[in-house]
């Protein structure tokens, strides 16, 4: 039986796109229109200030013109037109305010969507990486970075089952010797618990991030009915102190789909005369 070795993780072979360029590749060609909107009504906000001011120094000079001694046209005429400036300013000011109103609601509106068109982003991106290529190293360099760019994960490891072992095998892993994660057994315990009942496990609270035996997260792969492995965490970066809605949405993406991309490229490992177990591809990574 192959076992796997103790090299590292070696970096991304060359992946193109990348993570980051997809991304923001995707965001200009899809959200373009909400900024320029945003940038309109900024526009026409800046506008109402300047005539605003405008009006002020208008209604400044006039007054001066009541002064003992001013030669500037008959009193009549000069109250009117103060009284003209005074409503022209009077509506303007209600103008600005409902316009300053609406352009607080769309900007908080605009920074609603720009993290809703990130979330989506992520998971687009995430979903088009996995099945980019059929090369079983970049697809496990692809789901290592999906976990530490986009989740936030800091120690984590991919395993497969090992089925005549019973235990669960270390594929790959981030910020932990591979040869010190912890292969446990399938019989008892969270991981066995989620890969026996096909659930995901959070430790909402991540109590025990960073203690090897209690992962906060364990999401299992499957493939149709069958789990071929897991994604195990122990602990996320510092700054990251719970899991958002879109983390659990990358989780339930990778355990629908780095399972199925993994597959695939054992199967093309297999047609080049590679090791036929899942989790004998370690030796290919």
């Amino acid at each position: 039986m192959s076992k796997p070795d103790d090299k590292p993780v070696p970096p991304a072979l060359g992946i193109e796109p990348d993570l980051a360029q997809s991304k923001r590749e995707f965001i200009e060609t899809f959200f373009k229109r909400g900024a320029e909107f945003t940038e309109e009504l900024m526009r026409e906000n800046e506008k109402l200030r300047y005539r605003l001011v405008q009006l002020e120094e208008e209604n400044r000079v006039v007054r001066d013109t009541q002064r003992p001694g001013s030669a500037q046209g008959s009193l009549r005429e000069l109250v009117a037109r103060i009284e003209a400036l005074e409503l022209e300013r009077t509506q303007l000011l209600k103008r600005f305010e409902g316009v300053s109103t609406t352009s607080q609601d769309v900007n908080a509106r605009f920074h609603e969507i720009e993290r809703e068109n990130n979330n989506l982003a992520n998971l687009y991106v995430a979903s088009f990486q996995l099945h980019s290529t059929m090369d079983l190293r970049e697809v496990t360099q692809i789901i290592l970075e999906i976990l530490l760019n986009f989740v936030g994960a800091k120690t984590f490891a991919i395993q497969l089952v090992d089925d005549e072992r019973g235990v669960l095998r270390t594929l790959a892993a981030e910020g932990i010797d591979r040869t010190k994660v912890p292969e446990p057994s399938l019989k008892e315990g969270r991981i066995a618990d989620a890969i026996a009942t096909g659930k995901p496990f959070f430790d909402d609270g991540l109590s025990s991030r960073g203690d090897l035996e209690r992962p906060v997260i364990v999401v299992p792969l499957r493939t149709r009915d069958k789990i071929v492995g897991a994604v195990v965490v122990w602990d996320l970066l510092q700054q990251k102190t719970a899991l958002q809605e879109v983390d659990y949405e990358l989780f339930n993406l990778l355990g629908a789909h780095a399972a199925s991309a993994l597959q695939g490229a054992k199967l093309t490992a297999e047609l080049n005369g590679r090791p036929p177990a899942l989790w004998a591809a370690a030796d290919l990574v």
